[in-house]
Formats: C-alpha cells, structure tokens, sequence
C-alpha cells in the first residue's frame, strides 16, 4: 500500500471545515470558493481512505475517523509554521549562534555595551564569547580563527592587515604605570620610564597578553635599560593584585588598571606611547545577516560604522 498524498492545503481545507461547520464558511476563511474546499475534502478522504465528515442538510461534523485525524492534522500543520516561522526569523539573523572572540582590553571598554543592545534587539540569538589571543584570531601572514570562519567576529588589538578581513577602530587605549598606592611615586601626577629603572617589574607572560608585555619592554629599552623582573603571572588581573601589594610596579593598558583604582595608582607617562587600538574584525565574505545585525548594534553603539 501506498503512502497518503497528503499536502498541506489538504490539512488546512480540513481543519476549517472542522472549526467552521461547513465548506462556504472554511471558504471565506481560507479566501477561497466552496467549490475547491469541497474538492479538496474530497481528495483527502481519498488519499486517507476514509469519511472524515458526516454531511447533513445542516452542515457537516467530524466523523469518528474524522476526529481521530485532526488532533494529528493540527500539530503537522503547527510544526510545519513554527518551522517556517523559524526559517524566516533565521534568515533575519534573529535566531542561531554568533560566535565572538574577545580580550580584556574589550570586555573592559566597548564589548559589554554592544552585548546588552543586541541581547535587547534580538533575544532569540544565542552568543559564544571565546577568549582569545589577538595573534591567535587574525595573526600576521597566516590563516587565524576569524578566517577560517571559527570566529564570526573579534575584538582585537589592532590595526589589522588582511585581504579577508574588514576591520573598524572602535577606541583607544594607553599604557600607563601601574602602582602600590603606598609607592614612593604614587602622589605624582606623571611618570617617566627612566625613573622605574630600578623598580622591580611585574610582568604576564601568557601568550593573550605578550603584546602588552612586548610594549613595555621596548619602553624600558629606548630608556636605556631592561626591565627587572622577579614575578611573572598568566594575567594583567593577577599582576595588578600584586602591584596593589607593592610587590612590584607593572605597565598597563589604562582600562584594565582602571578596574584596580580602588587599590592601585594609575600614572600616565612622560614619554609618547603608541596606543592600543580596539578593532573589531569579520570576514570580508560573511554574509550572515547575524553578522549584519551585530554589526549595526555596534554603529548603534559607537557610531563607527559608515553607510
């Protein structure tokens, strides 16, 4: 025996009749004639094999066959719409899942923002945040996890030069001195690098915050000297908490420290520093309409964006 060819305009026919009490009536609700219901109806008790109404001269009412299919004829055709209805809100980018790869500097400055404003305007949307290194997400002179699409966007220190990706300056941020508010410079308002020559430096050494390390360092060598450093850490969190101790003086990016001011001094330096860009980064081919709504949550925002 052949399987039922059951069609939707099928199940929709039925379950009008059914509410309506009759073909004219389930007519006007589906905008169509009396006619085609009643063909359609009848083409349906074919493919079942069953009577599915009584018909009388007062209308017509579910058969005992009839009401043993609609239960099943409501829920197929309920499945199929919310299907449908998802399909659609997905090609909106109003449901699925955008990943998003982060670092401190960003979850500190521009990134908690964004996130409540898409979280409002598309709350169907699950969001993975990945903490990740920015060498790691768009590295120099190779594929990073932004190209090879296992990150949709990133926030990065920037600039970043790569054909496959687009990139937007969403802030600044400077590295200043770090201090134990009981330090003997901590009452000044600015620092020169020379005068921690003899400081002993606190440094994070894990591969996220090389770049920070990396600055500091070429700081203490224009200075004429190479920083000493007797404690290393996995983060600026943990660095900063020794600082708070006076176990040690530490360069850091302004808005990371600034999450410490209660126990720390922040100083800025004499000397010009080069600024810590916060970029954030997509793949040129990303077409995903999530995508453009993040993005435009991030214009929203900041105001960054360009039409």
């Amino acid at each position: 025996m052949r399987s039922p060819r059951i069609r939707l305009q099928h199940l929709r026919a039925f379950i009008a009749v059914a509410d309506e009490g009759g073909f004219r009536r389930a007519g006007s609700r589906l905008n169509s004639s009396q006619s085609v219901i009643s063909r359609t109806i009848k083409t349906l008790e074919e493919e079942i094999g069953s009577r599915l109404f009584d018909r009388s001269k007062h209308g017509v009412k579910l058969s005992p066959e009839g009401r043993l299919l609609m239960p099943f004829a409501r829920r197929a055709l309920e499945s199929v719409e919310e299907a449908v209805n998802k399909a659609c809100a997905a090609t909106r980018g109003e449901l699925g899942q955008l990943i998003i790869g982060y670092n401190d500097i960003s979850l500190r400055t521009v990134l908690p923002a964004i996130l409540v404003h898409f979280c409002r305007e598309f709350p169907g949307v699950d969001l993975k945040l990945l903490s990740r290194a920015t060498n790691e997400m768009c590295p120099e002179n190779t594929q990073g996890s932004i190209s090879k699409g296992q990150i949709d966007v990133g926030f990065v220190i920037g600039p970043v030069v790569d054909s496959e990706l687009d990139s937007l300056l969403l802030e600044r941020d400077e590295l200043i001195v770090a201090l134990s508010k009981s330090h003997r410079l901590a009452k000044r308002k600015v620092i020169s690098i020379a005068e921690l020559r003899n400081e002993t430096f606190l440094m994070s050494i894990s591969d996220p915050w090389m770049i920070y390390t990396r600055r500091a360092n070429d700081l203490c060598r224009k200075a004429g000297f190479l920083p000493r450093s007797a404690i290393s850490t996995e983060d600026f969190d943990t660095t900063l908490t020794l600082v708070a101790a006076n176990l040690g003086v530490t360069l850091s990016p302004r808005s990371i420290a600034s999450f410490h001011s209660d126990a720390i001094a922040c100083k800025s330096l004499l000397e010009k520093t080069e600024a810590f860009d916060i970029t954030i980064v997509w793949r040129k081919d990303n077409a995903s309409s999530l995508l453009s709504n993040f993005l435009k949550s991030v214009d929203t925002v900041h105001g960054c964006l360009q039409s």
